[in-house]
């Protein structure tokens, strides 16, 4: 909302200190005429006959306020003990009951309205108590229409004929206008249409929900205006504000009506001038359009309900009505593209909220925070203006003037510049009679007498001269009309005409009608005279001007004739260096073109090379892509077979850990059996009365024969004892003796064990060893795998290289044989040896040295005649010797 716009007025240049503005702002302003601030009074009928009413109308210019009039008898004296002096109070004009709202508005506005026209602003407010007809005076209802739907009305019908088109104007967002050409223009009518048809903007639902009480029409036309300068363009912008609990509200804020409105900042303008920052401001056409914007910002004002008025104003609303105007260029058809020459004139309605007591309206919570509000904002326009009054008195005297607290409410803020002398202001008092509210309409009534004695500086604007003819848009407009009734006729010729609009030559107006018949003939001949000699001058000085304009036209078709020469004679040498230069061009052409060829199969060249480059750089982005997914699935691996290999650590360290327990078990339970044999051969030998035994039996063989509860004590009828070195023989060590008594039936055949290495190389020999009913082995670890199944022969496979460097494999063969001890030897009897050789002699290689292998006897002594059998030797034993303890020796 721009709350005051720049009146086009002398502009007060600034200086760097404030107090020398405000002193040549006050001594401009003290030199323009002033003016009263025009104070009307309009009373409300009473709704009641019953009603006692406390004052009186006495004539058209002054009221009577008297609460005892309608008391009775008793009451006045019990109260008062007499009568008592009324009090008059006197306005410029006094509304009585029964006047009409056309009456209101031809006395109060429509003087705003001509100067709305005139480029002034204006200010009207409408001040009272709650419940006093404020509202209704402003906007008005269904049937009589109030002084906002007057004022644009006539100001539609004033210049209906003489409105730009629409975005002509657009504002700037600064308290100013930009001028749009017409394409920038079109383009945003299209936009606006645009919208409208896809249901959305501000406007999206129009000519659906107006309010009949706005909407409705008047039984009689209003006038339009005189005094409209017909060579301008207009534009007319409406903002519509309220102020509710000292903030500032846009109601025409491009949101749902739901949503909350944000509140506003009051700015100041490069001009000093007062506006409200981000206001929306509405281009309209029509009064529909104006009435259908006050309509959608009338659905989100705040009204309440209090005991004294069921439709109350929560909230000071202000509605602008801004004229925006500039003139037309020479043709009378365009607005001239210059910002300097918009004119901007603004009409503010401002409808008070109604001041109001707690005791009466018995408000709470919200309702009483808003009435605090609204007395404080009141009291605060009230302090204003009596500071004003005060400044004024004071300017006389010499004395220092009061600084006014304008920024104390916002509604004074917005208004400073109005009553600084930047446009005429007016005020509606609106009274109800009722004796109830006698008190409120003393201090209204106070008000209103203080504020008539405000002087506000009357602003004059000035009218841009730009030059241009008067009447041209007029004129060029006839002229339109007739070459059209010409081309209608079929007249050629109206097409070659054309206007001249330039300085038309006046003497003035026509001849005064006089009557010479008449007493006064003298004194009207002396002025018929008087008129004539200035028309006679006038004549002179048009002539002579006339004169001037030939001579100057005269020579300067001289000058225009010796250019006109020089201008041939240059033009012939033009004409030559031309021919020259032409020739010189098309030799260049050709260049060109041959150039242009060569570029040609270059630009070929060149495109072909970068496809390629392209080609290369895709098939590079996928390798490298290739490349980051494989090190994006390694790094992957990578993690997964980390977590795998922590769970086998883990799993392996619980295995281990639970195998190195068992073997400490085991280890323990040995160490037990071996301290229990310790004990029991310590008991042996602590007893002196012990059986004698064979010698060749161990005590180890005696404690196991315990352990397997074979062993049986001697009795004492045993006639030979035994000494205990006698008893007791040193065990034997060494290989394990064999059982020569142990004999097998050839009958059932032989079972082969073979021995041999995990990955052997495969033989690739004629010849390949047989052995039927064998079994293979690549460890042998435990006395169970040579003495299980019946295994009579044993067979260790050895594969080396030779000193020619072929693979020679050899096969020791023996007999199992068991032990006395419960275990098994072998005693190897047959070496094989399987060998590959090239049928090719090799006269290089070296004759491979002879050994003799030779297999013991049940002595069960290791092969020692080769180096392979020392190596096989070495890896096995050729005694195994099994026992009951489970432990096994090769």
């Amino acid at each position: 909302m721009k709350a005051v716009p720049r009146t086009p007025m002398r502009v007060v240049p600034k200086t760097p200190r404030l107090q020398q503005t405000t002193e040549k702002l006050r001594r401009d302003t003290s030199d323009k005429a002033r003016d009263p601030v025009n104070v009307f009074c309009r009373v409300r009928p009473l709704q009641s006959d019953a009603d006692l009413a406390s004052l009186r109308v006495k004539n058209s210019t002054t009221i009577a306020l008297n609460p005892q009039d309608q008391l009775l008898q008793h009451h006045k004296i019990a109260h008062n003990g007499g009568g008592q002096r009324e009090i008059q109070y006197i306005f410029k004009h006094v509304f009585q009951p029964e006047a009409t709202q056309q009456d209101v508005y031809g006395s109060v506005a429509q003087p705003l309205v001509e100067n709305l026209l005139k480029g002034r602003n204006s200010l009207l407010f409408t001040y009272g108590v709650t419940g006093s007809g404020k509202t209704y005076t402003m906007t008005g209802n269904l049937k009589h229409r109030g002084i906002m739907p007057r004022c644009l009305d006539v100001l539609f019908r004033t210049i209906s004929d003489y409105q730009a088109k629409k975005f002509v104007f657009k504002p700037d967002k600064l308290n100013g206008f930009e001028i749009l050409s017409e394409e920038d223009a079109l383009l945003e009518r299209q936009h606006e249409m645009n919208q409208r048809f896809a249901g959305a903007g501000r406007f999206a639902f129009r000519h659906k929900d107006s309010d009949p009480e706005i909407a409705s029409q008047a039984s009689v036309e209003p006038t339009p205006l005189l005094g409209l300068d017909e060579d301008n363009m207009y534009s007319v912008f409406v903002t519509y504000i309220e102020i509710y609990n000292n903030s500032v509200y846009d109601l025409l804020e491009d949101s749902g009506i739901q949503k909350t409105l944000q509140s506003k900042i009051i700015r100041e303008d490069a001009n000093r001038h007062m506006f409200v920052h981000g206001v929306t401001e509405v281009e309209i056409k029509t009064v529909e359009e104006a009435l259908e914007v006050f309509q959608m910002g009338q659905k989100r004002k705040r009204m309440g309900h209090t005991v004294l008025n069921a439709e109350s104003s929560r909230s000071h609303s202000v509605f602008n009505i801004r004229l925006v105007q500039a003139p037309t260029d020479s043709q009378g058809e365009n607005v001239v593209q210059d910002r300097q020459n918009i004119t901007v004139s603004q009409l503010s309605l401002v409808d008070l909220a109604g001041s109001e007591r707690s005791s009466r309206t018995k408000n709470t919570g919200v309702r009483l925070r808003e009435a605090g509000n609204i007395n404080n904002s009141l009291m605060t326009l009230r302090t204003c203006l009596e500071y004003l009054r005060e400044n004024q008195l004071a300017a006389g005297n010499g004395l220092a003037p009061k600084k006014i607290p304008y920024r104390d409410s916002k509604i004074t803020h917005m208004f400073k510049n109005y009553f600084d002398g930047e446009g005429q202001v007016s005020m509606i008092v609106c009274i109800n009679p009722r004796i109830e509210d006698y008190d409120e309409n003393m201090q209204v009534m106070k008000f209103a007498e203080m504020t008539q004695e405000v002087q506000i500086a009357r602003a004059t604007p000035m009218k841009q001269d730009l030059g241009l003819t008067p009447g041209r848009r007029k004129a060029n407009k006839l002229f339109k009309i007739a070459v059209n009734n010409l081309n209608e006729l079929g007249i050629p010729e109206a097409k070659d005409l054309e206007v001249d609009i330039g300085l038309v030559y006046s003497l003035g107006p026509d001849f005064p009608a006089y009557e010479m018949d008449s007493p006064e003939a003298e004194l009207k001949i002396r002025e018929l005279m008087h008129y004539l000699e200035q028309r006679i001058e006038k004549r002179k000085k048009l002539r002579a001007n006339l004169e001037i304009k030939s001579d100057n036209f005269r020579q300067m078709l001289m000058n225009l004739d010796r250019d006109n020469l020089q201008l041939r004679t240059e033009l012939a040498s033009l004409k030559a260096v031309y021919k020259q230069e032409r020739e010189r061009s098309a030799a260049l052409e050709k260049k060109v073109r041959i150039h242009e060829s060569s570029i040609d199969v270059l630009n070929n060249t060149l495109s072909k090379r970068e496809r390629q480059v392209e080609e290369l750089t895709f098939k590079l982005n996928e390798k490298e892509n290739m490349l980051t997914q494989k090190e994006h699935e390694k790094e992957k691996q990578k993690k997964k077979f980390s977590s795998k290999l922590a769970v086998e650590s883990d799993k392996n360290k619980r295995e281990f850990e639970h195998k190195l327990r068992e073997q400490r078990a085991k280890l323990q339970e040995r160490m037990r059996i071996k301290d229990e044999k310790l004990r029991l051969v310590s008991n042996i030998l602590q007893s002196e009365d012990l059986p004698s035994l064979p010698r060749s039996q161990s005590s180890e063989n005696i404690l196991n024969e315990k352990d397997r509860g074979g062993y049986t004590a001697r009795t004492e009828e045993s006639s030979v004892p035994a000494t205990r070195t006698d008893i007791y023989a040193t065990p034997r060590h060494g290989a394990a003796a064999a059982n020569n008594r142990h004999r097998r039936s050839r009958s059932a055949g032989d079972k082969w064990l073979e021995h041999r290495a995990a990955n052997p190389v495969p033989l690739g020999t004629i010849m390949q060893p047989y052995l039927k009913n064998r079994k293979s082995v690549t460890k042998l670890t435990d006395m169970k795998e040579l003495t299980a199944h019946g295994t009579t022969k044993y067979c260790l496979v050895s594969q080396d290289a030779d000193t020619d460097g072929d693979v020679e494999t050899k096969l020791y063969k023996g007999n199992v044989i068991p032990t006395c001890g419960g275990g098994a030897q072998v005693v190897f009897n047959d070496v094989e040896c399987l060998k590959q050789k090239s049928p090719v002699h090799s006269p290089t290689r070296k004759r491979p040295s002879n050994g003799t292998i030779s297999a013991l006897g049940g002595g069960g002594a290791v092969p020692s005649t080769i180096t392979s059998a020392q190596d096989v030797a070495s890896r096995c034993n050729l005694g195994i010797e099994g026992h009951s303890s489970k432990k096994s020796k090769m």
